[in-house]
């Protein structure tokens, strides 16, 4: 079989650590989400967008609006809920804090703004800001992102801000002097930022300095930095990641369970991270004493490197299996009684994420079958973990997005109650559909349809893919065909294929499809040759290769 890598997975889990060097080529994505919203994308026009979203707080009022959640009075409780709300993620450290708070009025109230927080307005509009901004470096550029960054309104957001401080704080050579200033900041963010920013090579005299933030107070603050040291190749910071588990919510620590099972392999902890206290006590204290075994012979070299892997993920649609084969089509391993798979995806340290639509049920599971994490939902039809660590999920009727607590993002439903058959959503935030009156549809952030195109699909489940240059392969069953269009909807090529199911494009051009009646996975090369296949006694319906 022949040398490709098919890498799905820590693309995910290093979404905080990479972006934060090289080029970056969702720069033109990135300045057309602005357009399309009517922001101009010159160099004064984003340093006023910062400026214009900067806003102060008072840890005081922030106290005060918090005690008044549970005043005996409904209309001061309204109002300390919705000004709470109005100051976005800042408030987040302290809403964490307060969270165990003996009222259950409180704590109603605490989860409400907390998820209303991370429904704020237009987050793709601050992520694309950032992008641009961070690749012109305009004078002022790290002085604005520094003082924007306690007024991110999401988690997803400020690490997007901060990979664009890191790529400012540098100008002409020379380092902008707030950006060391900042470590002592009184807002965390600041110096989280800054710890971030200075974790750079040519900085390393300021390394010391940056360490002292993995004693930092405040949770987020540990996060941010901890990760960035860890990308720099300094392993010590990796129990204090681990001990964040018993301080944070699970939907900020989706990158170090991703790092934790991509470095652990075969060798680590088979413990699912519940939401009981009890629960993720057991689960640092499982990988403390992994790190106290393993800890010397940790190599984070072995993140994100995937020139060893060449392997082939497998749904068998009617006997319920998950098969992951090696380079030589041996099986590495097989997870059974799995309900009906409709999807499935890579993720790191050899577990993978399930659209179980008979089980109703998304699951994430170890290699040996295990469940780590599940949500309920209706006959899934698709699963698909995000960059931000959040789940998207497909069903007949609608779309969501939740996090790693359980808690919905997103929802969506086509205006006309039309269903769906397939979706996608796509790293600017758009999604694709294609829905059951055989329409292929992108819809953008506004919820707004952008692009419509007739296709033949004639089976649910799975995803669209969508490729950099806006290809999309559309696996057409009754015309037994894949085609491959252009965002505009031309047919590029044909791929003739018996009843195919599914179609992924890898990396080296190649192109992987399924097929429904000959039961078996078929790989295409550039020419359009067959040089690979898969044949099973049952329904292959999804093969991914990594």
């Amino acid at each position: 079989m022949p040398g490709v890598r098919y890498f799905l997975g820590l693309a995910l889990s290093l979404f905080v650590l990479l972006p934060l060097r090289g080029a970056d080529d969702s720069i033109p994505q990135a300045e057309q989400i602005l357009q399309r919203a009517g922001l101009a994308t010159d160099d004064r026009a984003l340093l006023t967008f910062f400026r214009e979203r900067t806003i102060s707080l008072d840890p005081h009022d922030v106290a005060r609006f918090i005690n008044e959640l549970g005043s005996p009075t409904f209309a001061r409780r309204e109002a300390a809920s919705r000004a709470l709300i109005a100051l976005g993620v800042r408030v987040t450290p302290f809403l964490e804090a307060a969270r165990r708070s003996p009222d259950p009025e409180v704590r109603r109230r605490i989860e409400d703004c907390l998820t209303s927080i991370d429904r704020d307005r237009h987050p793709e509009l601050i992520k694309a800001a950032a992008t641009v901004l961070a690749a012109r470096n305009p004078e002022g550029a790290a002085r604005v992102l520094l003082a924007f960054l306690p007024s991110s309104i999401t988690e997803d957001v400020a690490s997007v801000v901060r990979s664009a401080l890191y790529k400012v704080a540098l100008r002409e050579g020379k380092l902008i002097p707030e950006v060391p200033r900042a470590l002592k900041d009184r807002e965390p963010a600041r110096r989280a930022g800054a710890g971030v920013a200075l974790c750079r090579p040519q900085l390393v005299q300021y390394r010391a300095s940056v360490r002292e933030l993995l004693k930092d107070p405040v949770p987020t603050v540990r996060l941010a930095v901890g990760l960035a040291l860890l990308r720099e190749g300094e392993k010590e910071a990796l129990p204090v990641l681990i001990a964040l588990f018993s301080k944070m919510s699970r939907d900020h620590l989706w990158q170090i369970e991703d790092i934790l099972y991509e470095l652990a392999g075969d060798r680590a902890p088979t413990l699912a991270l519940g939401n009981e206290n009890e629960t993720r006590e057991a689960f640092v204290r499982a990988w403390l004493e992994w790190w106290k075994k393993e800890g010397s012979r940790v190599d984070l070299a072995r993140v994100g490197d995937t020139s060893f892997k060449d392997q082939t993920l497998l749904a068998l649609l009617d006997e319920g299996k998950i098969l992951q084969l090696d380079s030589n089509d041996k099986p590495i391993f097989t997870i059974e009684k799995v309900g009906f798979p409709l999807d499935v995806q890579f993720l790191p340290g050899e577990r993978v994420l399930l659209a179980e639509h008979g089980a109703n049920q998304v699951t994430e599971r170890a290699r040996d079958g295990t469940i780590l994490w599940e949500h309920e939902v209706a006959s899934p039809l698709v699963a698909q973990r995000l960059a931000n660590g959040r789940t998207f999920i497909a069903t007949k009727r609608y779309l969501l997005e939740v996090d790693r607590e359980g808690r919905e993002h997103f929802r969506y439903q086509r205006p006309d109650g039309e269903e769906f058959m397939r979706a996608s959503k796509l790293p600017s935030g758009e999604l694709v559909v294609v829905t059951m009156r055989q329409q292929l549809v992108r819809i953008d952030t506004q919820g707004k349809d952008v692009f419509t195109l007739r296709v033949n699909v004639h089976t649910s489940g799975g995803r669209i893919q969508v490729q950099p240059n806006g290809n999309m392969l559309i696996p057409q069953m009754y015309h037994n065909r894949v085609v491959e269009y252009d965002s505009k909807g031309k047919v590029v090529r044909e791929f003739p294929v018996e009843q195919p199911i599914a179609a992924v494009r890898l990396p080296n051009g190649h192109t992987l499809i399924t097929s429904m009646s000959q039961m078996r996975a078929i790989e295409f090369d550039l020419l359009g040759k067959e040089i690979w296949e898969y044949k099973a006694t049952t329904r292959v319906t999804r093969a991914l290769r990594r």
